[in-house]
Order: structure tokens, then C-alpha cells, then sequence
């Protein structure tokens, strides 16, 4: 079977998702709308991981230096010769090693269950959810006091919120930028924990999409893959930049009039 996806139809999915992926929004409820509002034809679903791949792109190479620094650690405690300076970095590998199997159970729970409709009523109340998770931000750091270091509570909330992240409309970096802030996260500390902890989710999406006998054998197009990605790619450079500082300036409430306004009109228009 072969791909529906144009390469005008891969240039604007790779351009909501590079925008979207980082702000707190929900790149695959916006993924779905604007299918749905542009009467985009069936999109695969490694293309929609592929699209992914690309937004991770930018997060490696954003955090190079942090992501190599971490890799060193581990490789230096598995061989036993760790350095002093590595007991944080370890303590953070093991804290995003906890979250991401908490975010596994939820997220096949979610699917077990059924629970991950993309219908555009679905899409629209989860938009509203995020609002509201977002709109709360303001309050996180005059209520909860900000930790030192990483702690296990973080890892369990912030685990928990990333696999309701899987569901299409909820943000993922929104609410788990949520969890980490009102887990007592600093607001730098929470952007780059976020992102970080997305690799292995993003990766492993991949992997079960490429393993799930399920997924319909579609052939995806080289051209509006290769722009869609590249198109993600550029994008997301711009919002991972702009979404980081307002997430050091506590303006991540900001976000939540977009989203609340958009999931009213998803609602309520019909187009």
C-alpha cells in the first residue's frame, strides 16, 4: 500500500510538528486537527514517528554536551570508576531510568484500555485538560519549594504525567514540565530533566511502531518524509529556544489561553 502523504501535506506536518512538539500544546492533537482541517488523507504512523525522530534531532543536539556528559557517567559507574563530580548526573540517570518504565505502564495501560482516541471531540477536551495544567504553573514555585537535587518523588510524578503525555491533545513536554515544577524541580532544572527524559520515550515509540505487526505495511514517500523531517527539524530548534525561556521566565501559563481557546473551537466549529 502506498502513502497518502503529498509532499505539501509532509511540509505542513513537519512544520506543526517541530513547532508544536516543544510548546506546550501537543503536537499530536494539533497533528490530527490539522489533518482533519486540511482533509489530509491517511497518514502513517512511522511517518508520524519519523516526525518525532526529527524533534529528538534537536534535543540531542541542543543538550550534546549535557547528553554525552551523562553517557560518560553511566559508562564510568557500570565499569566501576566513577568520579566524584558524577554522583548528580548518575543520580539523574537513574531517576529518568525509573520515569520512562513508569511512562511504558501507563502509556500500554492507556492502550490496553482503549483510551487513546485521536477523534477530534477527544483531541479538543484533552487540549482543554493541558490548559488547565499549564494555567497552574503560575502557582508551582510560590507553593512547592524548590529541591537541590533529583528525588524519587520527582521521578514518580513526573513518569506518571509523561504516559498521560501519550495521549493525543495532552502535551507531553506540558505536563510533564507541570509534574516537574510542582514536584519542586527549578524551573532550569525542569526543562532540561523534560527533555532529556524524552529521548528514551521517543526512541522506544520508535522501536515498538517498527516491531508492531499491527501497523499497516504502508510505504512511506522519500521526498515528503526527508521535508516533513527536515522541516520539523528547523522548527524545532526555534520553539525549543522560545519554549525554555518562558519556561525560566514562568510564563508557561501563557500557553494555556491558545490552547483553551482552541479546544473550544475544536468543540464547537465544525469546518
Amino acid at each position: 500500500m502506498s502513502s497518502s502523504v503529498s509532499v505539501f501535506d509532509g511540509i505542513v506536518l513537519g512544520l506543526v510538528q517541530g513547532l508544536t512538539e516543544f510548546l506546550p500544546v501537543s503536537s499530536s492533537g494539533h497533528l490530527v486537527l490539522v489533518r482533519d482541517y486540511f482533509a489530509i488523507g491517511h497518514v502513517p504512523l512511522l511517518f508520524d514517528v519519523l516526525l518525532h525522530v526529527a524533534t529528538l534531532c534537536v534535543i540531542v543536539y541542543h543538550y550534546r554536551v549535557m547528553v554525552l556528559r551523562l553517557l560518560m557517567a553511566a559508562f564510568r559507574f557500570v565499569g566501576k570508576r566513577s568520579r566524584p563530580g558524577d554522583a548528580e548526573d548518575v543520580r539523574l540517570i537513574a531517576v529518568v531510568l525509573g520515569a520512562t518504565i513508569l511512562t511504558v505502564a501507563v502509556a500500554l495501560t492507556i492502550r490496553i484500555g482503549g483510551l487513546d482516541n485521536e477523534s477530534r471531540r477527544s483531541v479538543s477536551l484533552s487540549m482543554l485538560i493541558t490548559a488547565f495544567l499549564l494555567a497552574t504553573t503560575a502557582w508551582a514555585g510560590k507553593v512547592v519549594r524548590p529541591t537541590e537535587t533529583y528525588t524519587w518523588l520527582q521521578m514518580l510524578v513526573t513518569g506518571i504525567a509523561q504516559g498521560f503525555g501519550t495521549l493525543a491533545g495532552i502535551s507531553r513536554s506540558g505536563i510533564t514540565l507541570t509534574a516537574s515544577l510542582w514536584s519542586g524541580m527549578k524551573r532550569e532544572r525542569a526543562g532540561e530533566y523534560t527533555f532529556i527524559l524524552s529521548i528514551p520515550a521517543v526512541l522506544g515509540a520508535l522501536v515498538l511502531t517498527l516491531a508492531d505487526d499491527r501497523v499497516p505495511q504502508v510505504s512511506v514517500g522519500f521526498l515528503p518524509t526527508f521535508l516533513g523531517c527536515v522541516a520539523a527539524f528547523l522548527t524545532g530548534l526555534l520553539a525549543l529556544q522560545l519554549l525554555l525561556w518562558m519556561v525560566k521566565n514562568a510564563r508557561l501559563w501563557y500557553f494555556s489561553f491558545y490552547l483553551a481557546a482552541l479546544g473550544l473551537f475544536g468543540l464547537f466549529v465544525k469546518v
